[in-house]
């Protein structure tokens, strides 16, 4: 007798829900697909017990006539495709119908549906594939779908699935993606009774904003492109204000959510230097493509797509990306001017340094005074130091000698003392915008301006943490986190990790937080930033003091830092020179890069063949 047999129907069906199913997240996906497709304007959600006890989704769509509601339980039984020719040219999310099946092979299933025209809707009840109950209803306009008990038939397949909480997470996460890929439609989202957000019908941006708050309004960069009938449109965050995960990273074809397997590495190329390491920005980016070249069925949950030409699509994103970088991220003299507006060690013992007049404190806490005449009797430019070039003439660069350990050190922490790995004598300027040349006795230093601007200020922002030697400052107008509700109950719980820090968060409406209070160390205008990089940290972690207090200069050296292409004067360069020598660890950043190589003279000599 053969060993080879057909399986049950039922198991068949048990066995597709194992490819499209992949958890709650998965069914909410198919039911809201299935809504786009019936042109709904309005799709509510609700689900309880992270949909495992129930999940509801119900639109005003076209609705399902009652003849076809039998058939919409059946697999491989669907209104979106009737040949091969469709299957190239799909409009619609959903084509395979198997979605309905395999959910109704395990759960407790229940569709009510009405169709304009007609004077009562219909109901049925689907237990373990099967309809054991049909009837009319009062009539309404489009489908309602709920499933109860999911997965009570297969018990194994609840064991697998993360915690409760966890579930919830996910769910919230896919319906605000499929929100944010159709703006046209509103969308409300109830979990355990609780609204977790509403959205009308409104434009793309607003749409972002709506979702993942009004802080991003002002750090958005608008993108729209085309070429040969193919159109890249959306959005992404400028340099300064990113995050330190991938999570606030979409990608739509379309305005179906996909996983595209390039877009990480061609956004890290575009933005290059422009980021900190570890920083990741956000991007809301749509491609509209013609239907013939793309194929979305590749993938049982249709995560993934293929292209006719993936290089064509590569080119695309890099492309726009890069031109709208290259249009909208000059480099303003004041913001890298206030980025250096921190103190410095400087000699105030009335020494002439050589850099001009005698050291002693002006306004922004630079280390270098207004200065009348330096050395040669060369007339030394007043104000700001930051406007005036070298004053030291004859040279290829300027002596640091003349600098010493000033009234200032002591934000350095006590017993400091200038490290033998770095001791820079002159340095000769700034080579691609990027790296600084310097001499030092043991060799020829190139120092990459922001890895080292970033190691200062974390060593200086770690120091103030942990000797306390910070200001909380009241602010007299608060400023305002705009989020989700849920972000803002999740940040409200952890207000006492931000108050070790100096920060004072209050709860206002909605998904709106107040902060009312900021630290000396986080720089003007960049607490927003600051707050919520750290808030992403804070949810992948759970960090003791120590490691609290890491995290937070790490979030205030990567944005207070000189970035790649600043324009910085020969006085900036020697205080940031001078202060890197008093760093504890000067040769690495806070992330481990490098901020230095050295070139020893017997280097340079074997290179030129001279021993």
């Amino acid at each position: 007798m053969g060993i080879i047999h057909s399986l049950s129907p039922d198991l068949i069906n048990q066995i597709a829900a194992g490819e499209v199913i992949e958890s709650t997240h998965s069914i909410l996906k198919e039911l809201i697909e299935n809504s786009i497709d019936a042109g709904a304007k309005k799709i509510e959600i609700a689900t309880e017990n992270a949909g495992l006890g129930r999940i509801l989704v119900s639109d005003d769509g076209h609705g399902i006539q009652k003849e076809d509601l039998p058939l919409a339980i059946r697999r491989y039984a669907t209104s979106k495709i009737q040949n091969f020719h469709d299957l190239e040219h799909l409009f619609t999310f959903g084509f395979r119908g198997e979605a309905l099946a395999s959910i109704a092979s395990v759960s407790k299933l229940v569709i009510e549906s009405g169709t304009e025209g007609n004077r009562m809707a219909n109901r049925v009840v689907v237990e373990e594939g099967r309809i054991v109950s049909e009837e009319e209803i009062p009539f309404f306009q489009g489908t309602k779908i709920e499933i109860k008990d999911l997965f009570y038939n297969t018990p194994v397949r609840r064991k697998f699935l993360k915690t409760e909480s966890g579930e919830e997470k996910k769910n919230r996460t896919r319906v605000q993606t499929m929100a944010l890929g159709e703006p046209s439609i509103g969308f409300r989202y109830v979990q355990n009774g609780k609204e977790v957000f509403h959205v009308q019908a409104e434009e793309p941006l607003e749409r972002v904003l709506s979702i993942y708050g009004e802080n991003l309004r002002d750090h958005l960069l608008p993108i729209h492109s085309s070429r040969n009938g193919m159109t890249l449109r959306g959005f992404i965050s400028h340099p300064d204000f990113y995050k330190s995960s991938r999570t606030g990273q979409f990608f739509f074809v379309n305005n179906r959510s996909v996983e595209l397997k390039f877009s990480a590495q061609i956004l890290k190329r575009c933005y290059g230097e422009l980021l900190p390491s570890g920083a990741f920005p956000y991007a809301f980016l749509f491609f509209d493509l013609p239907r013939e070249f793309v194929d979305v069925n590749v993938h049982p949950q249709k995560k993934e797509v293929r292209f006719l030409s993936e290089e064509t699509i590569t080119g695309m994103l890099f492309h726009g990306i890069t031109e709208v970088l290259r249009t909208s991220t000059p480099v303003e003299f004041l913001e890298m001017r206030r980025r250096l507006s921190m103190p410095i060690p400087y000699d105030n013992t009335g020494n002439k340094s050589e850099f001009g007049g005698s050291e002693t404190s002006f306004g922004g806490g630079l280390g270098f005074g207004y200065g009348n005449y330096g050395e040669g009797g060369n007339k030394q430019v007043e104000g700001n130091p930051l406007l005036g070039p070298s004053v030291i003439e004859g040279r290829a660069g300027f002596s640091l000698e003349g600098i010493g350990a000033g009234t200032n050190l002591h934000l350095l922490g006590d017993n400091l003392t200038k490290h033998n790995l770095f001791v820079p004598k002159k340095h000769y300027g700034v080579i691609f915008e990027t790296f600084i040349l310097a001499e030092a006795e043991d060799g020829l230093y190139i120092i990459d301006q922001h890895t080292a601007h970033e190691r200062i200020r974390y060593e200086e922002v770690l120091r103030d943490l942990k000797s306390k030697a910070y200001k909380s400052q009241s602010l007299l107008t608060p400023i305002r986190l705009e989020l989700t509700k849920e972000e803002a109950e999740e940040m409200i719980s952890e207000k006492h990790r931000f108050f070790a820090l100096g920060i004072t968060l209050e709860p206002f409406s909605g998904g709106t937080i107040l902060i009312r209070e900021v630290p000396s160390y986080i720089d003007p205008g960049k607490e927003t930033e600051t707050i919520l990089d750290l808030w992403e940290r804070f949810k992948s972690k759970d960090p003791e003091e120590k490691e609290l207090y890491d995290e937070m200069a790490k979030c205030v050296a990567c944005r207070s830092a000189i970035k790649k292409g600043d324009q910085v004067s020969d006085p900036i360069i020697g205080e940031l020179l001078q202060r890197l020598s008093y760093c504890e660890n000067p040769s690495l950043c806070p992330h481990g890069r490098p901020t230095l190589i050295k070139l020893t003279r017997k280097d340079l000599e074997t290179m030129f063949h001279r021993i």
